[in-house]
């Protein structure tokens, strides 16, 4: 039996087991390179939760959505 290979909640491609992160809001994964050498697309960022003054990860449609609400 073969299993699934996740992938990326903002661009819809496959994830390797390593360069990924979970978005704080959807819980998606998505594509977050840990090694700059790396050639991947950047499908999220970091941002500050201020009520629980922590830096958290944001999938790009979760981010932009935010961006959107402000």
């Amino acid at each position: 039996m073969v299993e699934a290979q996740e992938v990326c909640v903002a661009c819809n491609t496959e994830l390797d087991d390593y360069h990924q992160a979970s978005c704080q809001m959807c819980g998606g994964k998505f594509h977050h390179p840990w090694d700059g050498e790396v050639q991947m697309p950047l499908c999220g960022s970091m941002a500050s939760h201020e009520e629980a003054l922590a830096l958290v990860f944001l999938c790009s449609n979760c981010y932009q959505a935010l961006e959107e609400g402000e």
